[in-house]
């Protein structure tokens, strides 16, 4: 049976999104987003869409009217997909969805937080939808919340800032380049230093915050929450690494995220994001694309 996506307007629509909640973040009933105001948020500016098999319900987005810069946005607050449905491009399609709804109130920007050492993630976010970041929060939800996923590292989040009349969003959804990645970025510095412990780990060996380049590349871990149960010490490393960087970078050195680029060694990957200075002024800081 194809999978099929419908915009959710009532509390009865909105109440499978607080069972997906549940299931796939393991928040406590403290931490879920009740379905009744979802419904009056989605009333006053906020939209909602549905993934279903059949009629169970296999992902949802949720996202809140917004204020970026002065104009009119959306804030993607929420995207759920169960385990047994990723890899199937559902959350690619929610956010093609969000994205058609948007624009038809005249809407241009929609942003989203995500965590900056979640790299397949990150790929779906920069390589997949073409989103630019260039603002770093520290424990956005604070050091911790009631699912497992969060715990062990804070919820550090860089902001996505997808533009949806760029040339590189407008590309992508229209199917010419469904990869950001396959456009070969310039050559760069890379920040940090790593290298591998004795059971394959790889390990934060230092970052250089004196680069005045143009490209920039930052490498982060292929697989965070391997390495959380592996070696948590090493994480938190990283994780601290990550964040006194791009701080670094995105507040004093006028850059921005604009691809993550992938490397292959064997069987293992070389995951770095890609840094570009901005060089000329714009409305925003990260409003290099139009």
């Amino acid at each position: 049976m194809p999978i099929t996506f419908k915009q959710l307007r009532t509390v009865k629509e909105l109440e499978p999104c607080e069972t997906l909640q549940e299931a796939v973040w393991k928040f406590s009933k403290a931490d879920i987003i009740p379905s009744r105001f979802m419904r009056i948020v989605c009333k006053h500016g906020g939209f909602a869409m549905g993934a279903f098999d059949g009629d169970l319900m296999i992902g949802f987005l949720f996202g809140v009217a917004a204020i970026h810069y002065g104009r009119p946005s959306q804030h993607s607050h929420m995207m759920a997909v169960l385990p047994e449905y990723r890899d199937h491009n559902i959350g690619f399609r929610l956010k093609k969805a969000q994205r058609e709804e948007a624009l038809s109130r005249n809407i241009d920007l929609i942003t989203w937080a995500f965590d900056p050492l979640q790299s397949r993630n990150a790929h779906l976010n920069i390589n997949k939808l073409g989103i630019i970041a260039c603002s770093y929060d520290i424990n956005l939800y604070g050091e911790e919340t009631s699912s497992k996923l969060h715990s062990g590292l804070g919820t550090d989040r860089l902001l996505a800032e997808w533009w949806l009349l760029s040339d590189r969003v407008k590309t992508i959804m229209n199917g010419e380049n469904q990869e950001v990645a396959k456009i070969q970025p310039k050559e760069g510095l890379n920040i940090n230093r790593t290298e591998r412990d004795e059971e394959g780990l790889l390990i934060p060996v230092g970052s250089d915050l004196t680069l005045t380049d143009d490209v920039l590349f930052l490498e982060i871990p292929d697989d965070i929450e391997g390495m959380k149960v592996s070696n948590i010490q090493i994480a938190r490393e990283w994780r601290e690494l990550v964040q006194k960087t791009l701080i670094h970078y995105f507040d004093t050195g006028g850059y921005y995220i604009n691809s993550l680029q992938v490397e292959r060694e064997g069987t293992t990957r070389r995951i770095y994001y890609v840094l570009e200075r901005l060089t000329k002024p714009y409305e925003s800081p990260c409003f290099p694309l139009y």
